[in-house]
This record gives C-alpha cells, structure tokens and sequence, in this order.
C-alpha cells in the first residue's frame, strides 16, 4: 500500500497486515462452487444462503456465513475466473493486506447495511460490487474478456457501477442514501482521498492547459 493512500489507513493497514489471507480469490471461488452444489444440486432454498438480520437475531448465527450463489453453471464459471483474476491481481499489486481488509471490510458494510433495512441482503453481491470500484480504480487501463468475448476496460465497468450507484442515490429517499453510504464506506475510505487527488490533479492540468492554450 503506497503513498497515495492516507498515512492514517496505511497504519491501519500495517498493524492489521496479520489477518492478510493469501489466495483470497481462490477461497471466494470455492465458495461460490460451494454455494452452487447447495442451491442447484442440493436444493436447498435460496433464502438459506442470504444473510438476514430477523433470523440472525433469532438465533441461526451461522447466518453470518454467506455464501455467493448461482442456479447456472456458466454464470458460476464466469464469477469464478472473475474472481480469481481480480483477486490475484489486487494481492499482487496491492498487497495482501490491503485486499483482505478491504474485502472484510465490504462484508461487514454488507451485513450493516442489511441490519439497516432490515430485509434479507445478497452479501457477496455487494462485497464485489466494493471490489470491482477498487480494482476499475487501481487498475483503469487493464483489459479484460468479458464473457470470453467482448474486450472491456476495468475503468469502464467500475464506473457503470459508480453511475449505478450515484443513480440510486440521487433519486432515492434518505433512507436510500443512508443504505448506499452505509453500502460503499469502505470504497469511500480506502479510495475518497485517492479520488480527490486524481481530481484535483487532472484539474490543474485542465487549468494550466487552459492558461497557456495548450
């Protein structure tokens, strides 16, 4: 984790570096495939792999385990190789520490914000959504296959996701806002003082370009 994060999360960081997991993806991949086997080959219902608040605070503590689920093999496929790619890259580049904090940090916003509405909540869902922003961030310019076919730059489906996001939160109620926020706290975090660096520095280079006509 480099100097373009805040020196106060970099300490975070640092004191947290022993619960860093290595091979984070590979672990998020057999969850899903986990997940698969219960809801397609097993049948269970999907409502047992969904964290909900009520029944938590009923009693079913293992709630607190989610797990990702697909009812299709392909779409399972896809969110494996998905995973492993974009797990293995932000371990490399950024740090095993970062990403394992980070991701820990995106399933208790989950679990937080589903505790808010007080409704069943798709954990992993969400928690990807917060890793791909990360990724589409760190890495803008890197290409990637989707669906094996189509070319797509990381840049371009983290900020689909950020519009979504914005999208919500404009036409939402407070309530709405207060779940997104609750929702992207670790994006905001990690990633704010970044993002107002960026912006701040590609509008100095607009300023100036302006100035001097280039």
């Amino acid at each position: 984790m480099d100097d373009r994060f805040p020196k106060p999360l970099r300490f975070v960081v640092r004191k947290l570096s022993f619960l860093a997991f290595p091979g984070l993806g590979t672990l998020i991949a057999g969850l899903a495939v986990l997940g698969f086997i219960g809801l397609d080959v097993l049948h269970a219902p999907m409502d047992r792999f969904l964290f909900d608040p009520n029944a938590f605070q009923a009693g079913e503590y293992w709630r607190l385990f989610a797990f990702p689920t697909f009812d299709n093999p392909l779409w399972l496929l896809f969110f494996v190789l998905y995973a492993y790619f974009i797990f293995g890259t932000l371990e490399t580049s950024w740090g095993e520490a970062p990403t394992t904090l980070y991701t820990l940090f995106s399933y208790v916003a989950a679990l937080a914000a589903s505790f808010f509405a007080g409704m069943p909540l798709s954990v992993w869902t969400h928690v990807m959504e917060n890793i791909s922003l990360a990724f589409g961030t760190l890495f803008p310019e890197m290409e990637f296959y989707l669906f094996f076919v189509l070319p797509v730059k990381a840049k371009w489906l983290a900020a689909l996701a950020g519009l979504l996001f914005l999208y919500q939160f404009l036409v939402g109620g407070l309530y709405m806002k207060l779940f997104l926020l609750i929702m992207l706290s670790p994006y905001l975090i990690f990633f704010g003082p970044l993002l107002f660096k960026i912006a701040r520095t590609k509008y100095r280079v607009m300023r100036n370009r302006n100035r001097f006509g280039g």
